[in-house]
């Protein structure tokens, strides 16, 4: 094996070791229990065209290409907490080594190992591994364009820039529409590269095939189910969600979140700008790693600040390119033993990396809340008592909690009818002063979950 190739497998396995330790602790919660019902409901008698939030109710708000992953997995391996993360735990892997080759179209290959270390121990990163993250999913598939459009910016081909349409194309199947703002992004970066002649093919080629791929599944939504879908999926999911006016926020959040938790490689950060100021650049723009992950960030950074819906998962696209901009300050630290260090192979950080493994596997260390125990207790009572979770209805209640009974038990809650008010099972959270106010016969309770007998 290349002595290199052992070096690009180091932040590969560093990755891995900081997400696989306990992988099946906590619970199904918020996005992922929902996604997850979905994704399992599409390969277990739904249909594998359109995702479901239940027997009765397309979901209109994601496209499915992330469903179908997850949903492959937890069929193939069980409705268990490690079958929903090891998909995202591979996305965030392609992830990394995507970023790592198109880093080394661009520079050094010191700095495209350096970028992969700090991407993969960048928090905000590797934990959103412990969900069924589309985003994950999305930044995947546009990482493989970037390498294409870093390809064709070394070289001068254009067919990499016609065939990064194809991974934009999927990535538009994980959440719509976002993809094509690197679109943009990459005829900027042809144009600093001083190949602006070649912006014309993402216009012509990679736009388009995009399109080709995505189109598909849209076209068939709209044919099926019509103006219901287009309202959901465009107007409130979109637009709506853009210029929503219930979030606390401010147009700084992503500013403030990443000076708090992008440690410890806010120093790299602060070092690149020291150096660029001090240091004369001699890299010609077609090179110039800082520039192009300045760039990407800067854009991503605007778009993501514009659009008023902000969520910490939302800013996973920025952390592949300012580990770019970490790399480039680190490799120029006047530090003799740390270039002595990698000049030798980077000695010692395998075995760390087992140590880091082992420790976090073994130590009761606590990465996510413990189960619910009040629907954990409603699960067991329905197993203990045989009972039929599809003659069970349901009222009052979230959608994310008939998805996690759906996932504990294999069969949909039905929904409470209105003509539906006597001879049946419910299950209802009931509060406060009207836990007094029961007429019906109370089959099981614990805190505000309730089964009635009417």
């Amino acid at each position: 094996m290349s002595p290199w190739f052992k070096l690009y497998l180091i932040p590969v396995l560093l990755l891995l070791a900081v997400t696989l330790p306990h992988l099946e602790q906590g619970e199904f919660r918020r996005d992922t229990v929902r996604y997850a019902a979905v994704s399992l409901h599409m390969w277990s008698g739904g249909s594998l065209g359109v995702p479901y939030l239940n027997p009765e109710k397309p979901y209109f708000n994601k496209p499915p290409m992330a469903f179908w992953i997850h949903g492959f997995f937890l069929k193939i391996f069980g409705a268990r907490l490690a079958a929903a993360r090891i998909p995202s735990i591979l996305a965030a892997v392609g992830v990394l080594i995507f970023s790592m080759l198109s880093v080394r179209n661009l520079a050094t290959r010191r700095e495209a190992i350096l970028s992969g270390i700090v991407l993969a121990t960048t928090y905000e990163f590797f934990r959103r591994t412990r969900e069924i993250s589309l985003d994950f999913w999305q930044l995947f598939f546009v990482m493989v364009a970037v390498w294409l459009i870093t390809k064709a910016i070394r070289t001068g081909a254009r067919a990499p820039i016609i065939l990064c349409g194809i991974p934009i194309g999927l990535a538009l199947l994980c959440k719509p529409l976002v993809a094509l703002v690197s679109l943009s992004i990459f005829a900027v970066w042809l144009a600093i590269a001083g190949r602006p002649r070649m912006i014309l093919w993402i216009a012509l080629g990679a736009f388009p095939v995009a399109v080709a791929i995505a189109a598909p599944w849209h076209l068939y939504m709209y044919a099926k189910f019509g103006d219901a879908f287009i309202r959901q999926y465009f107007t409130q999911e979109i637009l709506e969600r853009a210029q929503r006016s219930d979030q606390n926020s401010s147009i700084f959040y992503y500013l403030k979140e990443n000076s708090r938790t992008y440690w410890p490689w806010m120093l790299a950060l602060t070092c690149a700008i020291y150096f660029r100021i001090k240091q004369q650049q001699t890299r010609s723009c077609r090179r110039d790693l800082v520039l192009f992950g300045a760039i990407w960030v800067t854009i991503s950074l605007v778009a993501l600040s514009l659009f008023a819906d902000r969520k910490p998962n939302y800013a996973l696209p920025l952390y592949p390119m300012l580990s770019w901009i970490a790399a480039w300050a680190l490799c120029r630290i006047p530090w003799p033993a740390l270039r002595k260090w990698y000049e030798r192979g980077l000695p010692w950080l395998t075995p760390a990396i087992a140590l880091l493994f082992a420790v976090a596997s073994i130590a009761p260390i606590r990465f996510q809340q413990p189960p619910e125990k009040n629907w954990l207790a409603l699960v067991r009572w329905i197993q203990s008592n045989n009972i039929d979770t599809g003659e069970l209805s349901y009222t009052n209640i979230d959608q994310n909690d008939v998805s996690y009974i759906y996932l504990k038990t294999g069969k949909w809650m039905k929904s409470l009818k209105p003509a539906q008010d006597r001879h049946l099972l419910l299950v209802t959270k009931i509060f406060g002063d009207a836990q007094n106010q029961i007429h019906d016969q109370i089959l099981f309770h614990a805190g505000p979950v309730y089964v009635l007998k009417r």
